[in-house]
C-alpha cells in the first residue's frame, strides 16, 4: 500500500456564484460535463451519493482504464471567512483504496468564486500501482487540474442553473 503526497489546487472562477456552484456540484449532469476523462457516467444514488463509471486512458503511458465506485460528498457548512467546505471520500472502488479530501468555495463577489479542492489521503492499491508505475500521483494532480479547468470553462459556455 501506497500512500502519495497532498494534493492542493485552487482557482478564481468568473461567472461563477457560489450558491449556484455548491447546488450544482449535487447534480450527476455538472460533474459529466467538468470529468476530465474520456467517459464518465454518473449518477446520484443517494442526495450526497454520487456512483461513477469512468472510461480513460493515461497519456503518459497510453493505459486504458475503467474505474467503478462512489464518492460520498459530505456538507460542512458555511465558513464566513474561508467559504463553504464539503468533505469527499471514495468508497465501493476496487482501484483506489481510499482517497479523502476538501472542496472549498469561496465567494469573491456575486459572480466570482474561489474554489479549491485539496487532497488529504490518496492509496490505490498494488494491483493498480503496478499499472501506473510512480506516475499515479501526477495523474491525479493533471485530473483535478483538467476538472477544475473545466469548471471555470463551463461557468465561461454555460448557466450553472441549467444543471439545477
Amino acid at each position: 500500500m501506497v500512500k502519495l503526497a497532498k494534493i492542493s489546487k485552487v482557482l478564481e472562477v468568473n461567472n461563477c456564484n457560489n450558491e449556484q456552484l455548491f447546488k450544482a456540484l449535487y447534480t450527476s449532469a455538472f460533474w459529466e460535463e467538468i470529468n476530465p476523462s474520456k467517459k464518465m457516467e454518473a449518477q446520484f444514488i443517494a442526495p450526497n451519493v454520487l456512483h461513477t463509471k469512468i472510461y480513460d486512458e493515461i497519456d503518459l503511458v497510453k493505459i486504458p482504464i475503467e474505474m467503478e465506485g462512489e464518492l460520498l460528498l459530505s456538507d460542512k457548512g458555511e465558513d464566513a471567512e474561508k467559504g463553504r467546505l464539503i468533505e469527499f471520500n471514495v468508497r465501493n472502488n476496487k482501484d483506489i483504496r481510499e482517497l479523502e479530501g476538501r472542496i472549498r468555495i469561496k465567494p469573491l463577489s456575486n459572480t466570482k468564486s474561489k474554489l479549491g479542492v485539496f487532497i488529504e489521503t490518496f492509496t490505490l492499491t498494488s494491483e493498480f500501482l503496478n499499472l501506473l508505475g510512480g506516475g499515479a500521483d501526477l495523474v491525479l494532480q493533471r485530473k483535478i487540474s483538467d476538472m477544475l479547468r473545466n469548471v471555470e470553462k463551463c461557468c465561461k459556455t454555460k448557466d450553472l442553473q441549467d444543471f439545477l
